[in-house]
């Protein structure tokens, strides 16, 4: 019986990762897919296909069951996203641009480890993700520099810094969207974007709707500035306003936000210290705070270019009683790098969000020959404060008794091979180590390990 399952699970691999072996072929080519270009004018389609397969070994710490409904083993998700684009040259007048894309994701082969396909087990789903339009200034304004002023209107990103608050404007995964891990969806339902760029100075207004699942019917305007001090520092700040929001701790929330990044020793110009410190105020309804501060140094000179960095961070979790509100809420947090910011590929993804959250990450990284990178990181979790549910990426609280603030440690094994200019993979390899409260939010106390194998291709 075990041969007959792992031919089926080969059979479904050769057929999540058939695309990308096809797309391999001409490893080293170069496709331009373009079909008009007058100058600096042109329309051309776009094309990315995103593959995953996933295996869980004593999933939930051997309580799957009793924690995600059902066996937690294998999966796999597939995402493809087909767009247009295109930008019309106005002369002295600027440039205008536009995008339409859509996303279509499935979950298929089992249940994702966070639960979330459990009423159907293959959901699939086509959805907008890209319609919008801009226009950038060009010379128009040759005082303030060439394409100083950028506008732009419609279903599209908006990401701030490394993804700690602002990244990800909409939800995948879920019994309809499917495509739990791949999270393909990024663009808000609507953004209203005004940027002006000059010199060291960068400034922006929005407003936001986010394009999440349930619908939340949320608005938020802001602003956001930041400052760029050569190559030794960049420094930055933003308040957001929840004009409106069905959550209730986030319908009037304000947001205030100070991030920077330093390179402080020109003797050591590896050295770099960065840090981000957030505010959030809701009336007598809800106060917290969230932030990290990580100092890191690379060895560009030295062979193979390793890199090793320590971070901490922190996010306040509630004390109950009359007290307000003190659970930090990471907004639309996102991953724009492994460690960032869902931290580690078990406890991130699959069992908790940032709020109530003390942790120590280790990060070493080297490219031992061009175009592949390994990584290697270390994660300690602790409790901010004693909790009595555990609120996971996208679904209700789960309800737990946790008497010890020691929740575990997490090692994970990063791989990244850029293949071509158009197809990477990545595999990877965690392993989340429960304490004592992670043993009593669970009930189990098995060792969870985590596999993946992962495929991207874009034109």
């Amino acid at each position: 019986m075990i041969a007959a399952r792992l031919a089926d699970y080969a059979s479904a691999a050769s057929k999540a990762l058939l695309p990308f072996v096809a797309a391999a072929l001409p490893a080293r080519a170069e496709l331009d897919l373009t079909f008009l270009r007058s100058g600096d004018s042109y329309l051309k389609p776009t094309l990315q296909v995103d593959s995953g397969l996933f295996y869980e070994s004593h999933a939930w710490f051997g309580k799957s069951r009793e924690k995600a409904g059902d066996h937690v083993g294998f999966w796999g998700e597939l995402g493809v996203m087909p767009g247009l684009e295109g930008q019309l040259s106005l002369d002295h007048s600027g440039t205008l641009r536009a995008r339409v894309s859509g996303v279509w994701t499935t979950t298929q082969f089992g249940l994702d480890a966070a639960g979330s396909n459990f009423d159907d087990r293959h959901p699939s789903q086509l959805t907008l993700e890209d319609a919008y339009v801009g226009w950038t200034s060009g010379d128009l304004f040759p005082s303030l520099g060439k394409d100083a002023i950028d506008l732009s209107v419609g279903s599209q990103k908006y990401q701030v810094g490394s993804g700690f608050l602002f990244w990800d404007g909409a939800t995948d995964g879920g019994s309809q969207r499917g495509g739990y891990w791949l999270s393909l969806r990024k663009a808000f339902e609507l953004a209203a974007i005004a940027r002006l760029s000059t010199g060291p100075f960068m400034g922006e207004v929005v407003y936001l709707k986010p394009n999440d699942a349930p619908d939340s019917s949320t608005d938020v305007v802001g602003t956001n500035l930041e400052w760029s001090f050569g190559e030794r520092a960049r420094l930055g700040a933003g308040y957001w306003y929840f004009a409106d929001s069905e959550i209730l701790l986030r319908d009037g929330l304000h947001v205030f936000d100070v991030r920077g990044e330093v390179h402080p020793l020109q003797r050591l110009p590896g050295l770099v210290l960065t840090g981000e410190l957030v505010y959030e105020k809701n009336g007598r309804l809800n106060e917290s705070w969230g932030g990290y501060a990580e100092i890191g140094h690379s060895f560009d000179e030295v062979r193979a270019q390793p890199y090793a960095s320590y971070r901490f961070a922190s996010f306040t979790g509630n004390r109950g009683g009359l007290d307000p509100i003190e659970g930090f809420d990471p907004i639309f947090y996102g991953f724009s790098d492994w460690g960032s910011w869902y931290l580690g590929e078990v406890f991130g993804e699959f069992i908790g969000t940032n709020r109530n959250l003390d942790f120590h990450m280790l990060r070493l990284r080297a490219e031992p020959v061009p175009g592949w990178t390994v990584q290697l990181l270390g994660f300690l979790f602790r409790l901010d404060e004693l909790a009595t549910e555990l609120q996971p990426r996208l679904f209700a609280p789960r309800i737990v008794r946790i008497r010890d603030k020691h929740l575990g440690y997490e090692v994970d094994l990063i791989v990244d091979w850029e293949m071509n200019d158009h197809l990477t993979w990545s595999a990877v390899c965690g392993t989340l180590v429960p304490s004592k409260g992670l043993e009593q939010a669970a009930g189990g106390d098995s060792v969870w390990t985590h596999f993946m194998l992962y495929a991207s291709v874009s034109f």
